[in-house]
C-alpha cells in the first residue's frame, strides 16, 4: 500500500483519504483545478477542486442511477441533454438506448473532456458517437434560448461551489423546466441527506414549485462524501413509469429492486424536509 494519500475535505467536519500510487494529471485550467491520480484499489481517480468526481471502481452507482431513472421513465427518447458530465460516464449510459437520436452535452470546461477521454478508457470516448453534440459553454447561457426541446435532461454537475452555485437556483431549474418536453424529465444531482438537508429542502421546494412529480432519491458511491449522494427528479411524469421496463442491456449497479428502493429515505430525513 502506498503512502501516498488524496485527502478531500467537502466538509470542515469530515474528510476522506484515498491511498494512490501515481499522480496521472495536477493542471488548474480557466476554470478549475483537474486532478487524475491512479490507485490500486478504485482504479483512476478525478478530481476537480480537491473534490472526488469519479473513480473507475465505483462510478457505476452514480451513473446509472443518475441516467436510467429518468430516461426509462420515458417511451422511446430521442432528445436528451447533459449538462456537464464531461468526464463521458453519463453520455455513455444514454448513447445504450437505441431511441435516442440526440445527445447534448453542455460542459464548460473542454479539459475535462480531454481528460475523460484519456484517463477514463472504460466509457469508449463516447464524444466518438455521431448522436453526440459537445457544447463548450456555461449551461445557464445555452439553456437562455431552448424551449420544449428535450426528453430528459441531465444535470450532472460538481456539487454547489463557485462557478457551479447558480447551478443550484430557481433560475436554472426554471431553465431546465423551460427546455423539457412537457412529460419529459430531469435528474439533478442533488447532495447527500446526512450532510445536505437544507440544500435538498429548498430544492425540493422549487421542484413541487415546476412540476407534478419532484422526487429524490439516493445511491450509494464509496468514495463520496457518507458513502453516497442523492438526486432530485422532477417531471410531470411520476417516476414510477420507469419501473419493470425493460434494460437497455446489462447494468453493474442498477436492477429493478435497487430502482424501487432507491426513492425509500430514513424517517430522519423525511421529517427534516416536511418541516
Amino acid at each position: 500500500m502506498s503512502d501516498q494519500w488524496i485527502v478531500e475535505q467537502l466538509h470542515p467536519f469530515y474528510r476522506k483519504a484515498l491511498s494512490y500510487q501515481t499522480k496521472l494529471l495536477d493542471e488548474q485550467t480557466e476554470y478549475q483545478h483537474i486532478q487524475v491520480f491512479q490507485t490500486e484499489f478504485f482504479g483512476n481517480v478525478m478530481l476537480l477542486d480537491g473534490i472526488i468526481q469519479l473513480t473507475e471502481r465505483d462510478n457505476a452507482g452514480y451513473h446509472e442511477m443518475i441516467s436510467h431513472v429518468p430516461l426509462l421513465t420515458q417511451t422511446e427518447p430521442k432528445s436528451v441533454l447533459i449538462v456537464g458530465g464531461g468526464d463521458g460516464g453519463t453520455l455513455q449510459q444514454v448513447l445504450r438506448y437505441p431511441s435516442v437520436e440526440q445527445a447534448v452535452l453542455c460542459e464548460l470546461d473542454r479539459r475535462v473532456v480531454e481528460a475523460g477521454i484519456e484517463y477514463f478508457p472504460q466509457f469508449g470516448n463516447p464524444f466518438n458517437d455521431s448522436r453526440v453534440e459537445l457544447v463548450i459553454e456555461d449551461a445557464f447561457a445555452y439553456l437562455q434560448g431552448i424551449t420544449g426541446q428535450f426528453d430528459v435532461i441531465i444535470a450532472d454537475t460538481t456539487d454547489p461551489i463557485g462557478a457551479a452555485e447558480k447551478l443550484f437556483t430557481p433560475e436554472f431549474y426554471r431553465l431546465m423546466v423551460k427546455a423539457l418536453k412537457p412529460y419529459g424529465a430531469i435528474t439533478t444531482q442533488c447532495e447527500q441527506m446526512f450532510f445536505d438537508v437544507q440544500l435538498i429542502k429548498d430544492m425540493m421546494g422549487i421542484g413541487q414549485s415546476l412540476v407534478q412529480h419532484p422526487a429524490y432519491y439516493h445511491t450509494l458511491v464509496p468514495t463520496y462524501p457518507g458513502g453516497g449522494i442523492g438526486f432530485l427528479y422532477m417531471s410531470n411524469t411520476p417516476w414510477t413509469e420507469g419501473l419493470n421496463k425493460p434494460y437497455p442491456g446489462p447494468m453493474h449497479y442498477l436492477t429493478p429492486d435497487i430502482h424501487r428502493a432507491a426513492f425509500a429515505c430514513p424517517q430522519f430525513f423525511k421529517d427534516a424536509v416536511a418541516a
